[in-house]
């Protein structure tokens, strides 16, 4: 592939082109197999390996990243070289799974350290924890106030037994306020770097899923008890594979069953969420120690910038009322309210927003519904475009939901709401409530009309 012709079209040229590795590879890798014309240049050394007797190493503090498959940093973050990356991919996109069906080398390796892990989850005995509550600490990494200590976090209680999906679309993500559905993410078990995250998602961050570890066991099978196994422990989150906002996930205590009952509780927080898309923990960092330091004006245009962005479209208030290190427990609460009663978000489908040629322009992006899903155009006049999803107005499979009303997940024991047969509960006595307090508007008025 001639690559200056490419950088050319894109617009670089001279010192913009980034540099293409000359190093290439001296030895023979010991299970993935090229195809004619790849000799492995841009892949990391990992995958030179044999996956079969891979022992993934700890970082500087001890914990396991994306695998084991990448070098890391200072900061105990996986380090990779993504313009390499990038140079490979172009120049083998059109030879691996196009011919013959081969998949690529970096594939094949990681297969198997995910049917490995698959295997072993198989056959974990979990003692119960599934039916444990926990309380849980979630702060965002690198963003430290004066004293050194998380400027982001929040606490909550829930059960342990909850599907990673679940938790991250209905919990994690009303608590801290990203926008639901709208980027991949992962949870990485920090015992031995194992990635978990969600089937079949579409977000257009999805193309850097190389940088985050390939391949992922999907979320929604198994339960946060499977990233855990004392109080002390702790496992990773990544949201947003390009931005990549770094999250860290405490076990602070873990309940007795008998004192276990399931609902969802926030019990604390402190700092506002950063705003989507505002590049990341690192540059976030730097956002907030200029923040701190600037003068009066200057943070009203910071905060104007936080506002600005798509989880804070619903402020409502003029900047200077905008506290950047403030925690509003009843509007999270009311956030956690609404993801609860809803249906799971379509991984197929996420949010994403389009600038169209012409308005009724079909949105590529968009595959075959399936029963019960429709796609929601929301349109923005002053950006000339749309926020597009597909939503779901069927009811959850069980195995992979929780109650509408207080969080707790049933299974088979969930009941189905015999109005719309969209919501579960886990209780009569919890319907009863959800339904005077939040379904009535739901689900009567939509239903009376038929």
């Amino acid at each position: 592939m001639d690559f200056t012709k490419l950088f050319s079209t894109l617009s670089l040229t001279g010192e913009d082109i980034p540099p293409r590795s000359t190093t290439r590879p001296t030895r023979k890798p010991k299970f993935v197999k090229f195809l004619s014309g790849d000799n492995g240049e841009g892949m990391p050394e990992t995958f030179f390996e044999d996956p079969r007797t891979f022992k993934p190493k700890p970082g500087p503090h001890g914990q396991i990243q994306t695998w084991g498959i990448f070098p890391y940093n200072e900061d105990n973050i996986w380090d990779f070289d993504g313009i390499q990356m990038m140079y490979r991919t172009m120049a083998h996109q059109f030879s691996y799974d196009n011919r013959g069906g081969t998949p690529w080398p970096e594939n094949q390796f990681m297969n198997v350290l995910k049917d490995r892990k698959r295997e072993q989850l198989s056959k974990l005995d979990l003692a119960d924890l599934d039916k444990k509550d926990i309380v849980i600490k979630i702060h965002l990494k690198f963003l430290q106030d004066a004293n050194g200590d998380p400027r982001i976090w929040r606490r909550v209680r829930l059960s342990a037994g909850m599907k990673i999906g679940v938790f991250q679309d209905k919990v994690l993500s009303p608590l801290l306020n990203w926008v639901r559905n709208l980027h991949c993410y992962t949870f990485t078990d920090l015992r031995d770097g194992a990635v978990f995250g969600p089937e079949d998602a579409n977000a257009t961050d999805i193309m850097h899923i190389n940088q985050v570890g390939y391949v992922y066991l999907p979320d929604d099978k198994y339960m946060l008890a499977h990233l855990f196994s004392k109080v002390g422990d702790t496992f990773a989150h990544l949201y947003d594979y390009g931005d990549k906002w770094h999250h860290e996930i405490e076990i602070e205590k873990i309940f007795p069953v008998e004192e276990s009952y399931g609902r969802v509780q926030i019990l604390d927080g402190k700092g506002m969420c950063p705003g989507e898309n505002m590049r990341g923990s690192y540059q976030y960092q730097n956002f907030l120690k200029a923040y701190d330091t600037d003068s009066y004006t200057e943070q009203v245009k910071k905060k104007r910038e936080i506002l600005d962005s798509p989880n804070y479209k619903g402020f409502g208030k003029p900047p200077s009322l905008f506290d950047i290190d403030a925690f509003d427990v009843d509007q999270a609460n009311e956030r956690l309210s609404a993801a609860l009663s809803s249906p799971n978000s379509v991984r197929a489908g996420m949010k994403a927003f389009t600038m169209p040629i012409n308005p009724s322009a079909h949105d590529s992006r968009t595959g075959k519904l399936k029963k019960g899903q429709s796609i929601q155009r929301e349109w923005d006049h002053e950006s000339h475009g749309y926020w597009q999803e597909t939503t779901s107005s069927t009811k959850d499979k069980r195995s992979q939901s929780a109650c509408a009303a207080c969080g707790k997940p049933g299974g088979q024991d969930l009941k189905t709401c015999s109005g719309c047969r969209a919501i579960l509960y886990c209780s009569a006595e919890h319907q009863k409530v959800h339904w005077k307090d939040v379904h009535k508007k739901q689900c009567s008025r939509k239903y009376l009309k038929k």
